[in-house]
């Protein structure tokens, strides 16, 4: 497991530093409205790809238990309905433009489906290799695609001139296609060789899938809800900079995330309770402290230290880090208590958390971005987190019997951290 955990975590390391790399590209070579454009158009996708990807979990639940072809088939049915449906709706939405413009970046709509349906074809193929705990390929197909997403966006700026978001764009299309046509073809040569399964249907991928997915539909509208007050409010400008310091400081739950998928693989392909207890309360602790260490750190840095980094128009992002630091400790323990739910069948209790973090997500964006601009915007956002998370642990604790003192760190999480640390230090050599 250990070797899972850091080769994973190495991955999200480095994804991490390529989208600094990004950021930095961006904040120097691009105007912040064309940033702040780039973020609007990546969170319509991403929201998009949420109702699209409706099997995303249930793809990592079945893919041991039912054929690969089979959940495959009902997941690109799902995503052409979705596709067919939203188009109709961006035609509905068209015939009052200055709605639609709030919403979906003129000039962009069709651009969005597409880059949706590509990254969705990607996904479904991802998440059957992280059921199959093929995470080596999983992790080389993601950074694959993060490599090639900061090479062409590299090639576009330095290259080509290309200076506004339309350098973004065309680094998500290249990314997603050779990324999707390399892991479907390795998830349909795993689909060849699988020994014989029952076939799944649309429905229990649905049934499985609708409460997971719209649990990550509130919980992406808790995190980026505010996006669309503030460019609405104060502009494209000041929504470049949110976006610049919510990236820098989510960036560091990358590392809690990776933890969680290998968590997620093991309890799948387990009916242990009590492992799948023990490992997600060791987890849990491990990337709870690793994020804090990392949120101290940059909230410690001077203000000089970003805009050296990210010019000088970038200088407010360490208070959007401050604000929102907090809220991503919280997003810490979200990963692991989320992907706890889902891997042992009760994902419903990720969807009442994300929506118990959307009714606090709601009013507190809307009173407090048009007073405090950015800073309103991430303190709803850490309020929604917290929320979120203190309820996943009462149902954590409820389950699994445990009191509050079980958070403390005891000797075993010591152990773990000291193996963790050796193995990372062995793997350096």
């Amino acid at each position: 497991m250990f070797k899972k955990i850091l080769g994973t975590s190495a991955t999200r390391i480095l994804h991490a530093l390529a989208n600094l790399f990004m950021l930095w590209m961006a904040t120097n070579y691009m105007a912040k409205e064309s940033w702040g454009l780039s973020g609007i158009i990546l969170l319509d996708i991403s929201l998009i790809l949420l109702f699209a990807d409706m099997g995303g979990n249930a793809l990592v639940f079945y893919s041991s238990r039912r054929k690969i072809f089979s959940l495959l088939k009902w997941s690109s049915i799902w995503l052409v309905f979705i596709i067919l449906l939203t188009s109709s709706i961006f035609l509905f939405l068209s015939f009052s433009p200055k709605l639609f413009y709030l919403i979906v970046p003129e000039g962009y709509a069709v651009h969005i489906l597409l880059l949706v349906l590509l990254n969705s074809l990607n996904g479904f193929a991802l998440n059957i290799l992280l059921g199959k705990e093929k995470l080596k390929a999983f992790n080389l197909l993601f950074t694959l695609q993060f490599v090639l997403m900061i090479t062409v966006m590299a090639i576009n700026i330095f290259w080509f001139d290309i200076s506004d978001e339309r350098s973004f764009v065309i680094a998500l299309y290249i990314s997603f296609s050779i990324s999707a046509i390399l892991s479907n073809i390795l998830v349909i040569n795993l689909a060849i060789k699988e020994e014989s399964q029952a076939s799944t249907s649309l429905k229990e991928l649905l049934i499985y899938g609708i409460i997971t997915q719209f649990s990550s539909i509130t919980h992406l509208l808790n995190k980026r809800l505010g996006f669309y007050f503030i460019k609405n409010i104060s502009g494209l400008g000041a929504l470049g900079i949110y976006h610049s310091g919510a990236q820098v400081t989510e960036g560091l739950r990358l590392i809690g995330q990776s933890i969680a998928l290998v968590q997620m693989s093991a309890i799948s392909n387990t009916n242990d309770s009590g492992y799948a207890k023990i490992i997600t309360l060791q987890l849990l602790k491990v990337s709870v402290l690793i994020t804090l260490i990392g949120v101290i750190t940059l909230s410690i840095l001077p203000s000089e230290f970003f805009t050296y980094v990210f010019s000088k128009d970038y200088g407010d992002i360490k208070t959007v880090i401050i604000f929102l630091g907090p809220g991503v400790v919280a997003l810490a323990a979200n990963a692991v208590f989320s992907h706890y739910f889902s891997g042992t069948g009760v994902p419903r209790y990720n969807l009442y958390a994300s929506l118990i973090g959307f009714v606090v997500t709601l009013p507190t964006v809307y009173f407090l971005v048009p007073t405090y601009g950015i800073i309103g915007a991430a303190v709803s956002s850490s309020l929604a987190y917290f929320a979120a998370v203190i309820y996943q642990w009462i149902i954590f604790k409820q389950i699994n019997n445990l009191t509050f003192f079980d958070l403390l760190i005891t000797r075993s999480d010591l152990i773990l951290f000291k193996l963790l640390f050796k193995q990372f230090i062995t793997n350096r050599k």
